[in-house]
């Protein structure tokens, strides 16, 4: 019995030693593929734009339960063939943020959205940095002009959503 406890003893201390660098292997390995996808999606919009002479609309709504769609990539990638498409799910294509599983990476432009399922006339806001593009600066504005500065933005949740987002709540200094 005793040597059954000793031998339990070094394997417990040989995950505790071995798993942090495991879970930092698997976390790189997610960034990694993050940075492959955004590249792929900046492909396609910029295909989009070529082919339509703008960006595709993005996709927002005031109802709570469609808040996981809330600027998802756009279904016109999907359904244009500029991403491939996923039949599985509601979302639009296989690329899911691997950081929140079910959903796309989060899309933004200063274009036509889509609000409750019904295409709006005017532009949606994007949130421009005042020293853009080094985007240091904690002050900026809501541009959705035609001559915004800023194209569009993609981007991951992250592997740590809730303290991105405890960041983002920050007022600036």
């Amino acid at each position: 019995m005793i040597e059954l406890l000793v031998v339990l003893a070094v394997l417990l201390l040989l995950a505790a030693l071995t798993g942090p660098p495991v879970l930092a292997m698997v976390e790189r390995g997610r960034v990694g593929r993050v940075v492959e996808d955004l590249r792929t999606v900046e492909v396609a919009l910029e295909a989009y734009r070529t082919d339509h002479g703008c960006y595709p609309p993005v996709t927002v709504s005031c109802m709570a339960v469609d808040a996981e769609q809330v600027l998802q990539l756009p279904r016109e990638l999907a359904d244009g063939g500029y991403l491939p498409k996923n039949p599985r799910t509601a979302t639009s294509t296989l690329l899911e943020d691997p950081f929140h599983p079910g959903n796309t990476y989060k899309y933004a432009a200063p274009e036509r959205y889509w609000m409750n399922g019904s295409l709006q006339k005017e532009r949606y806001a994007v949130w421009v940095p005042s020293d853009f593009p080094s985007c240091q600066a904690t002050t900026g504005k809501a541009d959705d002009s035609a001559s915004c500065p800023m194209s569009w933005a993609v981007w991951s949740q992250g592997p740590r959503p809730q303290k991105a987002k405890a960041l983002s709540n920050k007022a600036p200094a």
